[in-house]
């Protein structure tokens, strides 16, 4: 569903972004990528972002741990700051 949800999203292509030990990941073990709910608009800016489907927007951001590489593209491109790491 993320896929065809990316394909026909209005806000346009979601550019190439670079990911990796340059960028502000945890380095302490057992920090997972989580939602802030108060914070979630359900726009799915983080969606359209994801290539790993590890979200789910139905109303408001889920993720789906098993899924989630830490590539932090949706955490990027999340405009109300409601992606974190905790």
């Amino acid at each position: 569903m993320a896929e065809a949800f990316r394909d026909k999203a209005t806000p346009g292509e979601v550019p190439q972004l670079e990911s990796g030990v340059d960028h502000d990941k945890p380095t302490s073990e057992g920090m997972t990528l989580q939602v802030l709910d108060q914070l979630c608009v359900g726009c799915s800016y983080c969606l359209m972002a994801c290539k790993d489907d590890a979200l789910i927007v139905e109303g408001l951001c889920e993720v789906i741990q098993d899924n989630c590489t830490d590539c932090l593209r949706c955490l990027l491109w999340c405009p109300t700051g409601a992606l974190v790491y905790a």
